[in-house]
């Protein structure tokens, strides 16, 4: 009975930005191949409980359109496309080298929104209205500072 409950994931997920109601992933147990993995070049979808969602490791979303382009079943359509990710993105001064004085501006660097402002030389801030929680920061941070907090969806 308990290996029934490892297997059913329960975590909110970050999903590609390219779909209308987190129901339609219902589609994705039909899928076969899974063409939104191939065609992700940044190789940040992955499969869970048989739907595709995002991991941020040391990549980030560029919202390039390709898994919505390849996918069969209409799950991930470009009408649907959101102009940012089902998350929100938070640099935990605690953990942050520059908010401890250390010089790093590894977010600021990868960032392509440029949504990451310093004040000084130090404690760097996600501005919430520049970003678009496409995780590129997430991974490049040194150490684990940049957290991500899922957003309910419908």
């Amino acid at each position: 009975m308990r290996n029934l409950f490892k297997r059913v994931s329960l975590k909110p997920s970050i999903y590609p930005p390219y779909f209308n109601n987190k129901d339609d992933f219902n589609k994705c147990l039909e899928c076969e191949d899974k063409p939104c993995i191939k065609a992700c070049d940044e190789g940040i979808i992955h499969i869970e409980n048989e739907k595709p969602i995002i991991k941020f490791t040391n990549r980030g979303c560029t919202f390039c359109d390709e898994c919505a382009n390849v996918c069969e079943l209409d799950v991930l359509k470009l009408e649907n496309k959101k102009e940012k990710l089902n998350c929100e993105l938070i640099i935990n001064p605690q953990k942050c080298m520059a908010w401890n004085q250390t010089i790093c501006f590894s977010c600021q660097d990868v960032c392509i929104d440029r949504a990451i402002d310093f004040y000084g030389m130090f404690n760097p801030v996600i501005n919430e209205e520049k970003c678009t929680s496409c995780g590129f920061c997430v991974g490049i941070c040194p150490s684990n500072a940049i957290e991500v907090q899922i957003k309910g969806i419908k």
